[in-house]
């Protein structure tokens, strides 16, 4: 996505144009609910990192790409959840918060008493046993992989949302820790001195949340040469005696200070046109929150505005209704992984309850940006029904945009029609047939129809379930590479991928570092993103 740099009209873009910031505010408070941490964490960050880049004279270049370093450190966040949530077999936002924020996975004690927390709770004693043996044996690596995709997750993102190559190198390095301690084993001045900003400041921001400034203070002291750079920490030391730092990490919501606080950069707006990149990139991070969503977003969106065309709907309210659809589960970031992969059968109250909320969640991240504003409204009603009985408020009927009812019959279609953790996928015909009996009560008949007579325009195989053998793969992959691909995307295991292809794991383990050359990533995630990203799911 390339960036061209409009007059400077203010604090106000200029027409035809997107501020940046307010788009990266929204995706860092999505980040905020995805690791478990208050909301404008990252923005609270972003702010220290702004002060002791000041303290430090940092150039203009480096403030830019600290501020927007700053506001992308989570990007990456949902790359990993479902391995680790189906490794605890528990809530991994919790777990995970705790496990890098606030455990010592030098100490043995406070490791156990994590393990203890977090791994398999519930479970029968063997399978709690077996868990544990396999953090034991495996968990360190594991951990340090999930950094690794997390890391190159994020850089990705920030490349597609136009960030210069600073702040792509900055994320992917974002782990790293001053003594080599992190996942890359990067030291010293070897990690970008973004890196080491943002690490630090996160940390510092994430323990003066829980125990004030004196925890801050008293972090900084004891990880100064180890985690953190020691000229970092001394800058931030230099001004924790100004009381107006504190008192403004402390305000209810910093963002207005820190939206500011922005440095002058061909960075800083964004042409409305290339809000279909920005809807995108929203639409792969919350879909990569569970095996199972990979893909759907998209696919939501392209059959959204499909039927809004086939009822030709004004060219701007199909644009809308399209982004809609691709945004539609943004909130789903704030639900367990582990939640989102059990069939809803099996949810407890709790479960149930944060999964009704996802729609008032991306509600809540997507108002910060002003020129979404007419779209909220259709994402925070989709999983409302005409009958009253949906979520998250109970509209019913003509109370319900028209724009939010034909997502929700899109939405419908596509879970019908792919894997779910409730049922295997149907066909078209099964699966409009079974949506026929939802009409009226649940579905909107308008939205209905207009699906019906889309796919029967564009024939029965209108939404293929695969596409067809190809000699021009992107990135030259081969039929057997893409295949590969899509076990992945699923979460499967090397000796699972083995086993369903019926060939040796290192026969597997051979495509995947082609396959990893060839699309220009070093891990699963970032495949897998690849293979979204280039339709290779179907």
């Amino acid at each position: 996505m390339s960036h061209s740099q409009p007059p400077i009209e203010g604090d106000h873009p200029p027409p035809g144009y997107v501020r940046i910031a307010d788009l990266l505010s929204a995706l860092s408070l999505a980040a905020d609910l995805a690791i478990g941490l208050p909301a404008e964490h990252a923005v609270r960050s972003c702010y220290l990192g702004m002060r002791i880049a000041d303290q430090l004279k940092l150039t203009p270049d480096q403030q830019a790409g600290l501020y927007y370093a700053g506001l992308l450190m989570d990007a990456g966040c949902t790359a990993w959840t479902s391995h680790f949530a189906r490794f605890l077999m528990n809530d991994e936002i919790a777990a995970r918060r705790d496990y890098f924020f606030y455990t010592d996975e030098h100490n043995p004690f406070e490791v156990m008493g994590w393990l203890k927390d977090y791994v398999a709770p519930g479970q029968p004693t063997h399978v709690r046993a077996q868990q544990l043996l396999d953090f034991a044996l495996h968990g360190k690596e594991s951990t340090r992989e999930g950094f690794r995709n997390t890391c190159e997750v994020a850089g990705r993102f920030a490349e597609r949302l136009g960030m210069p190559e600073m702040v792509q190198t900055a994320l992917i390095s974002v782990f790293e820790q001053w003594d080599g301690g992190g996942p890359g084993g990067a030291r010293g001045e070897a990690v970008p001195l973004i890196s080491r900003i943002v690490y630090t400041t996160s940390f510092l921001e994430a323990f003066h949340h829980v125990g004030g400034r004196t925890a801050a203070i008293r972090l900084a002291e004891e990880r100064r040469g180890k985690a953190f750079d020691p000229t970092v920490v001394d800058a931030f030391l230099s001004i924790a005696s100004d009381d107006t730092l504190w008192e403004t990490l402390e305000q209810e919501s910093v963002w207005v200070l820190v939206l500011a606080l922005e440095p002058p950069s061909p960075y800083q707006y964004l042409k409305e046109e290339k809000l279909e990149d920005v809807a995108l990139a929203f639409a792969d991070f919350a879909d990569l929150k569970s095996f199972y969503s990979s893909g759907h977003s998209r696919r939501v969106g392209d059959l959204a505005e499909r039927m809004a065309t086939q009822m030709r709907l004004p060219k701007a309210e199909v644009s809308a209704i399209r982004r809609a659809g691709l945004m539609h589960d943004l909130g789903l970031v704030a639900v367990p992984s582990f939640t989102l992969q059990k069939p809803h059968s099996q949810l407890s109250p709790v479960e149930w309850e944060r999964l009704r909320l996802h729609p008032y969640h991306a509600e809540r991240i997507l108002a910060r940006v002003p020129v979404l504003a007419s779209i909220v409204p259709l994402i925070a009603a989709h999983h409302e029904r005409l009958d009253g009985r949906g979520y998250y408020r109970g509209l019913s009927g003509s109370q319900i945009p028209l724009g939010a009812r034909m997502i929700a019959v899109a939405d419908r279609f596509d879970d019908l029609t792919n894997d779910t953790p409730d049922e295997p996928a149907v066909d078209e015909e099964a699966a409009l047939q079974r949506m026929s009996d939802e009409v009226g009560h649940a579905l909107c008949p308008d939205a209905f129809g207009a699906l019906a007579e889309e796919l029967r325009a564009s024939g029965a195989t209108s939404v293929p379930r695969r596409k067809p053998r190809s000699p021009a793969w992107p990135a030259g992959l081969t039929d057997r590479e893409v295949e590969i691909m899509r076990l992945l995307v699923k979460g499967l295991s090397r000796p699972e991928m083995a086993k369903q292809l019926v060939v040796s794991e290192h026969t597997v383990r051979s495509h995947l570092e082609h396959i990893y050359s060839k699309v220009g990533v070093s891990t699963r995630v970032g495949a897998a993103l690849f293979a979204v990203e280039h339709d290779l799911l179907r």
